[in-house]
Order: structure tokens, then sequence, then C-alpha cells
């Protein structure tokens, strides 16, 4: 054999080894299905191991088609294993794993064709030109991220600046509510001395005392009113939570002031004193004469003096009247069929009114009774007064407390509302409150949920919000929300569906979230 025959000869063995790739004592250059990376995995001059270590088995075995080890790494470059893995590396575009089923059957997954190489099928190596897209889109990406980045730094300015006057208005409010307490002590002290001035003056007028079992029977009757307010506060706290919410009043058609067949949010706000949430000391202080007239109401219960010692019913005039009272607090006009126009008066207002018809007091017993009123006056509008610094210290609590990201960038959000239109609804995103779906025809806001909490994946915590405690759906769960966010250059809510039945999806751009330190991450240097 001449020279030329022998390097022949030699080469074609060389090459033959190569693309074999599993020739024992040969060098392999690349194993067919994995990346060069993890070429050292597979050394050609020994056995090979198992890579979940199960197995040894020789180095000829490796791609030749039978799949010997349980994890399927002896065999990355054909279908003989279920459950491996075939590596295209897609030069040019973006690498990719495959499930090794996929390798030739005769469909080309792999851009650069590398998948079928046994097939027969005739695949183009478009990877250039799908890199070329992958990568003008990746730049529009990069440009809106830089684009909201600028807008999402004006966020965080902002968000920063309310947390600093957050701050700022709570140590003002503090400072104002121990004042307000000091002022409704004195109050309270001036209102007892007036009262009790005014009931002396007015015992020559009082009638007859009451025979002492009547007063037994009524002191029965209060013990009885506050373990029956601890009994129905226990009914209401349905999840055993040890508070009452607003979503747990929605439920109870009992809560449904203007009997419309749905109890909203501001309905069940009335009836909690305007706060979201109580416990069961506040229910019986503030709570608990809200709701016991509607309670009394519904369940037949109301009886005027007269009807209490006969034993009788509650009469159609003085059931319109308790329900009169039982919404004293609320604005609320009412014009007279036979009678001028006049404010509404409270049940102990109306009693002093008749008092007053019936009996004429001397001028300095009139004096005291106008004094006492006053007095009781300016120790209510004392008690409001603490108690809206109360409700403002809370919710300044709460904004203090919750997360508005690492940078405080969703601060300027919270309470702003968004809306989405389709063919049929009007949806309502109030960020941090609640989403509310309304009927285009008409009708109320049903609620789909209040603010929960993120609830977004490792490293893109801020990317989900939860919405739950909705409205009931007939005969299924509360409703609830999932708002998905994106880098968006302007805040838009931009697509709502219910992928569930009282489950619901909503889509949200916003340029807090065009943070390129959490976007660098997902960037492909392959391109």
């Amino acid at each position: 054999m001449n020279n030329y025959g022998i390097y022949l000869v030699a080469f074609l063995s060389v090459n033959l080894s190569i693309l074999l790739g599993h020739v024992a004592g040969t060098k392999v250059l690349q194993i067919r299905g994995i990346p060069i990376a993890k070429s050292s995995l597979y050394p050609s001059d020994r056995d090979f191991q198992c890579l979940d270590g199960s197995q040894l088995i020789p180095f000829s075995h490796v791609n030749d088609n039978y799949c010997d080890c349980a994890d399927g790494s002896d065999e990355p470059g054909t279908p003989a294993c279920r459950n491996g893995s075939f590596y295209c590396e897609n030069s040019g575009h973006k690498p990719r794993y495959i499930p090794t089923t996929w390798v030739n059957d005769g469909v080309c997954d792999c851009c650069d064709a590398t998948d079928e190489y046994g097939s027969g099928k005739e695949c183009p190596n478009n990877c250039y030109e799908l890199g070329k897209e992958a990568r003008l889109e990746q730049q529009k990406a990069e440009e809106l991220i830089k684009e909201g980045n600028k807008i999402r730094m004006e966020m965080v300015g902002k968000g920063k600046q309310l947390k600093t006057d957050y701050q700022s208005r709570l140590v003002k409010l503090r400072v104002d509510h121990m004042e307000a307490e000091l002022m409704k002590v004195e109050k309270e002290l001036l209102k007892t001395q007036a009262e009790e001035r005014e009931n002396a003056a007015l015992e020559k007028y009082k009638p007859a005392e009451p025979e002492q079992p009547a007063a037994e029977e009524a002191g029965e009757e209060e013990e009885l009113r506050e373990s029956d307010a601890e009994d129905y506060f226990k009914l209401l706290d349905s999840d055993n939570s040890g508070t009452i919410t607003i979503a747990e009043l929605q439920t109870r058609v009992t809560f449904d002031k203007d009997k419309n067949g749905v109890v909203t949010e501001e309905e069940a706000m009335f009836f909690l004193n305007n706060m979201k949430e109580i416990n069961l000391q506040e229910f019986m202080d503030s709570a608990w004469s809200n709701i016991k007239p509607f309670l009394m109401l519904e369940q037949g219960m109301f009886k005027s003096a007269d009807q209490k010692e006969e034993e009788e019913g509650v009469g159609e005039e003085e059931e319109e009247e308790i329900h009169e009272h039982a919404e004293e607090g609320s604005e609320h006009e009412k014009e007279e069929d036979d009678g001028p126009e006049c404010e509404e008066a409270t049940g102990a207002e109306q009693t002093e009114k008749a008092e007053e018809a019936q009996v004429q007091y001397d001028e300095e017993t009139q004096a005291l009774i106008d004094e006492a009123a006053v007095a009781r006056e300016n120790f209510q509008a004392a008690e409001r007064s603490v108690n809206d610094l109360l409700s403002e210290i809370r919710q300044l609590e709460e904004k203090l407390d919750r997360d508005y990201g690492a940078e405080n960038e969703f601060a300027p959000l919270d309470g702003e509302c968004f809306e989405y239109t389709d063919l049929e609804y009007v949806y309502t995103l109030c960020m941090f409150a609640k989403a509310t779906q309304r009927s285009k025809s008409g009708g109320s806001d049903i609620s789909l949920g209040h603010w929960n909490d993120w609830s977004g994946p490792e490293g893109r915590k801020y990317s989900q919000m939860k919405f739950d405690r909705g409205l009931t759906c007939w005969n299924g769960p509360a409703r609830t929300t999932m708002i998905n966010l994106s880098c968006g250059k302007e805040n838009k809510l931009i697509s709502v569906t219910e992928p569930n039945r009282c489950e619901y999806a909503m889509e949200f751009s916003t340029p807090a979230l065009c943070n390129p330190s959490m976007h660098s991450t997902n960037a492909h240097d392959e391109l």
C-alpha cells in the first residue's frame, strides 16, 4: 500500500471513531445530545458511570440506542430512553433541551436540525433568522425597561416621600389623640356633673318608681342582651379568627340596609362603625348598638313598653319607627306626607320631646336641662374626634406596615383605581384595596376580592398580587382575583379573564416593574 492509501485509511478511521462517539480508547470531542461543557462527564477512555450513580457500563454502550441507565444519561443523543434530554446547540439562537423521545421523530424541534439526524426528515437550519428576530424582540424589551425605569425611579422617590409623610403624620396624630382623649375625659366629667344636676332638678317631675320585680326583669334583659351580643359575634366570625370583617358581614342579608339583595362594603362599614375589622371588645363597645336594632327587626323581637306588658307583637307603625331609629347616624332625609320637613330625631330625642309636650318645667329646671343637653353634645363631639383620630392612626399604621416593594415603588399606587371594560362587564381594580365587577346593564358592584398579599414566585415576588374574600358565589367559594403585573410605560389594567369559576385573573402593566436589575437575570447571553 502506498503512502496515500495509508493516509486515507488513517483519516477514515479517526473520523469514524469521532462520529460513533463510543469507541473505547478514542478521545471524543463531543457526544451527541450534550453541551460541550458536559463532555467531561463522558470520558471515552474508560467505562461510563451513569450520572445517577446507579451502574457502570462500557463506554461503547453510550448512544447505542439501548437504554442502560435508569436516568437515561447513557442515551442523550437517541430516543431510546423516555426520560432523557437532548441538547440543541442552536448556534445563533437560544440553546434548549428537548425530550429524547422527540429525537428522530420526523418533527424539526431544534432550529439547527440536529434532532433529526437519522429520520430522513430534511430540516432547515434557521437559527440565525430566529435569533435575529429574538434579538430584535429583546432589544425592544430592553428599551421598554429602560424607558419604564425612568418613571419607576420617579415612583420610588414618591414612595419614599410618602413613607416619610406617613411617619410624620402618624406622630402628629398620636399627639392629637392624647389631647383628644384628655378633652373627652374633661367633657365626660362636665356631662356627668350636668346630668347629676339635671336629674336632681327633674326628680320632682318623675312619676312613681316602678315595682322592684320590673327592675329586676330589666336587669335580666340587659344581661341577656350582652350574652346575645357575644353569641352573635361568634356566629358572624365564620372563620373563627377572633375578628369580624367586611367580607363576613357581606354574606348575611341582615345587613342589606336598602333591601336591594346585595350587602355593599359601605353597608358593612356602617355596622362595623366605619372599621374594616373589629374584635369582640370593639364589637361590644361600638358595633353592637348598630347591629342590634336590625337583628331585632329581623327576628320580630322589637316591642314597645305597652306591648311588653301585654306580650303582643310589634305593630306596623312602631316597626317603621324602630327601623328609622336603627338607621340613626347615617345621612338620611325624610319627607312627611302631612307636615313640613324636619330633621330625623333619635328615639331619646322623641321621648324627650313627648315629655316636654306634657310637662312644663320651671325656668331653673329648663336651664339645667339645656345645660345637660349641651354637655352631652360636647361629649359626643369629643368622642367622635377620638374615634376619627383612632381610625386615621390605624390606616396610617397599615400603610407603614404594608409591603410596597423593595424600594417603595408601589406606594404611589395605593388607593388608585383602574377600569377595564369588555362586552358585558366593567371591572375596577383599586390597588391595595379591592377588585369589583359591574354589569354594563346596571346593578351594584360585585366584590371580586380584597387585597391580601404579594404572591409572585421566588425572585419575582412583586410580579403577582392576590385579592381574596370576595362575594361568595352561589353554591360556591368566595371570589378571588390574581393580578399579574408586567413592565409597561403606564399604569394600566390590560385584560380580565375568569379561568375558573369564581377565580379571576387580571393583567396589569406598570413602570414599577421595569427594574433592569431584575430583568437582567433573564437575559440570554447566547443571543
